[in-house]
């Protein structure tokens, strides 16, 4: 069943009243997901789906940069290197040239969970597709020459990254929230870090964190799962198995932390500010979707509770955003704005006046209605392609079980008001500002 754009995208407006969640496909039905492990750990997800020449398959690798305890920026420098030569396409890109010569297509990606590496190809093209991922992920040659030509390249990104305020905001938000885990580092390290390393660090790397049994393959499209499970055992089943590596620690409960206060001068003439608060991991699915649920009723459509609250109280943003993203230790949520400095300590407290209403509810109709109607379709169109729900099935094997897809949208649909109250945020964390200093700080 595939809901069609118009109405997809009329429930994303005012519309959406007519529109009940019911009504909203779910794109993970559980009859139709298959999972299988091969002989050497590597766990499989399969959708099978033969309206379209056409197979995705993800690898991903529980790796990203929340496994660095020590050496930081080594997880996303191996995703740069890992296309730039392997011991069967030995020539830069060469496996990427592989796919994209028969209409393929590559990329890939690093969060602080997972690394992963997608492509889509015809189907009869499978072969092809899973010797390439098996190369980059398991035989990538990993020397000097690659890795020398990767640096600037990775040194620009990063301080691409620093320039954004944005980026840069919320950057500082997770290292002043986070005291030991290494969720607290940017993903992509830091310049004196990226300067430091050597290829020596990343195949060390490599070889903890890309073992079959701390990897899944996720494959979506023209394909059947006993054709599946024999390309796929012959790509990647001669790499023997190990015992994935230790994830680090988790992060000590901060809960008799006072809020953290950071302010960074910035040559703007404008604040920047972000509020951090405590948010839930992959362990409580309820928790997590019913915070998704408050991030859409929030910041998300011409009723986002936020706007219209600054609006009411004459508080003038130039914009803002608020940043969710399921992790497997519990996470944060964000809130960032900018506005004159002026402005900025009257958001804050105006903010956390709103977040403590909201949690003591009722929490207000329509907004509710109309922000998980704008969540289930927001989540249906995001997997309206093979590619798509490839790297959603990926994204939930990398926290801990692609199968677990199948019960985002009944766990949505389930929630009532009464049951999402709880999940807004109210204990701040952290506040952070960049640029001018708000009114009375200075």
């Amino acid at each position: 069943m595939r809901i069609s754009w118009l109405l997809a995208l009329l429930c994303l407006g005012w519309a959406a009243a007519a529109c009940a969640a019911g009504d909203i496909p779910n794109p993970f039905p559980p009859r139709e997901l298959a999972s299988f492990t091969l002989s050497n750990g590597l766990h499989v997800v399969l959708r099978e789906d033969h309206t379209l020449p056409i197979v995705s398959m993800v690898v991903v690798v529980r790796g990203g940069s929340g496994s660095e305890a020590n050496t930081r920026g080594m997880a996303h420098f191996l995703e740069h290197l890992t296309f730039q030569g392997t011991e069967k396409y030995p020539a830069a890109l060469a496996p990427q040239y592989a796919l994209e010569s028969l209409g393929g297509m590559s990329n890939a990606v690093t969060t602080r969970d997972m690394t992963r590496f997608q492509a889509s190809i015809a189907s009869n093209q499978l072969g092809l597709l899973a010797d390439v991922l098996a190369e980059v992920t398991l035989h990538p040659t990993l020397d000097d020459t690659p890795f020398q030509k990767e640096q600037p390249v990775i040194l620009n990104e990063v301080q691409r990254d620093e320039d954004s305020p944005v980026t840069a905001l919320l950057n500082m938000a997770y290292f002043l929230t986070y005291t030991r885990h290494p969720y607290r580092y940017p993903v992509t390290g830091a310049i004196d870090e990226i300067m430091g390393l050597t290829s020596t660090d990343v195949r060390a790397f490599h070889a903890r964190w890309y073992v079959p049994s701390n990897m899944s393959v996720t494959l979506v499209g023209d394909v059947t799962a006993k054709k599946a499970q024999r390309v796929l055992e012959a790509a990647f089943g001669a790499v023997k198995g190990a015992t994935p590596p230790a994830l680090p620690a988790p992060e000590p409960d901060n809960a008799a932390v006072h809020t953290q206060r950071l302010h960074v001068p910035r040559d703007f003439p404008t604040t920047f500010q972000v509020m951090a608060f405590p948010a839930p991991g992959r362990d409580e699915p309820g928790k997590v979707a019913a915070t998704d649920l408050v991030m859409s009723l929030l910041a998300d459509g011409p009723d986002a509770l936020l706007a219209r609250w600054w609006q009411q109280q004459g508080i003038p943003v130039k914009r803002f955003g608020v940043e969710f993203v399921t992790t497997r230790e519990p996470g944060r949520f964000l809130i960032w704005a900018e506005t004159d400095p002026n402005a900025a300590l009257r958001v804050k407290e105006s903010t956390q006046l709103l977040l403590r209403q909201l949690a003591m509810g009722p929490l207000p109709e329509p907004a509710f209605t109309l922000a998980k109607q704008r969540l289930l379709t927001q989540f249906l169109l995001e997997n309206e392609t093979y590619s798509q729900q490839a790297a959603t099935l990926a994204y939930f094997e990398g926290l801990g079980g692609g199968m677990t897809a199948t019960q985002y949208v009944p766990t949505v649909r389930a929630l009532t008001a009464e049951r999402v109250q709880p999940a807004v945020p109210t204990r701040l964390l952290g506040w952070v500002t960049l640029g001018a200093a708000p009114e009375g700080e200075r």
